[in-house]
């Protein structure tokens, strides 16, 4: 089984706004929306869940609400983690699951990157069904981010860690591969007034 695994509980500091972020709006709806439209089209992931924490309580409301939707078909389970960070709540999820089972494939996705479609989800799943490693990393050439203008959080030898990963439900070190994709839809993680101001830019360009 696959399951996409939404992280949407960072504080979002660098946005200083008083908005959870992945409630801010991208043309019409929220950034969490897009995210979700994009694995809900994605052939190969059969569940999803939002990890929330503390320091997004309204975004965790939000998710219940469609949740309980009657009106639509979901998939989707909402997980509340400490929020005291990425390897941290990453840690808890994976025993989380591993409890259910220690076979399951989860793909975790950031909940500022609108414009990763399922066509993207999708390839980048089929290279890691490909791939004897039980877990994969995506990174972005730093060229990428340098050609649009946007700041990295993290550089490691010219790339870039794109908020998309995959691994196996065990909370143990796995062995990586990584998949280098040069492509802005994985490097515009919404982070900034600046990064969404050019994500509303290049909105017509990648959805359409």
């Amino acid at each position: 089984m696959i399951t996409a695994v939404l992280m949407a509980g960072g504080q979002g500091k660098r946005m200083k706004s008083d908005l959870e972020k992945p409630l801010l709006r991208l043309k019409s709806k929220p950034l969490i929306d897009h995210v979700l439209g994009n694995l809900k089209d994605s052939k190969y992931i059969e569940n999803i869940v939002v990890a929330t924490s503390p320091h997004t309580p309204k975004t965790k409301k939000y998710v219940d609400q469609i949740i309980l939707n009657p009106q639509k078909e979901n998939r989707i389970e909402c997980i509340e983690t400490s929020g005291d960070g990425y390897l941290e709540d990453l840690s808890f999820l994976l025993s989380k699951f591993e409890k259910r089972s220690n076979t399951d494939i989860l793909l975790f996705v950031n909940s500022d990157l609108p414009f990763v479609s399922s066509d993207i989800l999708d390839s980048i799943i089929e290279k890691y069904l490909n791939n004897d490693n039980p877990a994969l990393s995506v990174l972005v050439p730093i060229a990428i981010f340098k050609e649009y203008g946007i700041e990295p959080s993290y550089i490691f030898e010219d790339l870039v860690p794109s908020g998309v990963n995959i691994l196996i439900s065990q909370n143990i070190i796995q062995n990586e591969s990584k998949l280098i994709i040069p492509k802005v839809e994985l490097a515009l993680n919404i982070n900034t007034v600046d990064d969404l101001n050019l994500a509303i830019k290049l909105y017509d360009k990648f959805k359409r």
